[in-house]
């Protein structure tokens, strides 16, 4: 077995070395073709020197929202009545979006933890976004739901994209809704 790796391991060191010194410089492989003006190369600079968190902020604000930071430092805007929590990395492509409090329950409430325990499992499963509960202060018990996904300027149509995630967020919502009334009238 180990005999096996080490000529695993020793073809693609030789094929790698091998791609390394007889490379074609004059070969560039583009599958798709590409404008060199001067308009498209300032538009890609431009792209590529964008921070994800002011790709965000113009971005919440081209969907009609307006962006406000909290004292954690995520980014707060309001969607549809619904208050959301981004949060952005400057060095990083991928972005967080939390709804908290979307749904809550007292935490004495036992069968309702019970419901609620099971349809979240469920929603879990399905792996479109996380939804997770957090015991407050309070005697609530209260339910968030949290996506992580790509956001770069290369994705076309971002405002129609955040929009897409927003949407994920109000049926998984929904789902939470309808699956627990159902469990709760199969008792």
């Amino acid at each position: 077995m180990l005999w096996h790796l080490l000529w695993i391991t020793l073809i693609v060191v030789t094929y790698d070395l091998y791609r390394y010194y007889h490379e074609d410089d004059s070969y560039d492989y583009s599958p798709v073709e590409t404008d060199t003006s001067d308009n498209n190369q300032k538009e890609s600079n431009m792209e590529e020197t964008i921070s994800t968190r002011q790709l965000a902020l113009n971005t919440i604000e081209h969907i009609g929202s307006e962006p406000k930071y909290t004292e954690e430092g995520y980014i707060q805007f309001e969607y549809q009545g619904v208050i959301f929590l981004m949060e952005t990395a400057n060095d990083c492509m991928f972005v967080n979006l939390i709804w908290a409090w979307c749904y809550s329950f007292s935490k004495f409430d036992i069968d309702e933890f019970a419901r609620v325990r099971q349809v979240v499992n469920d929603i879990n499963m399905r792996g479109l976004v996380s939804v997770f509960y957090s015991i407050t202060d309070s005697d609530d018990v209260a339910i968030h739901i949290k996506k992580n996904f790509l956001f770069v300027p290369q994705i076309p149509n971002l405002e129609e994209y955040l929009k897409l995630m927003l949407d994920t967020f109000f049926r998984t919502a929904r789902t939470l809704d309808i699956e627990v009334e159902k469990c709760r009238l199969q008792e």
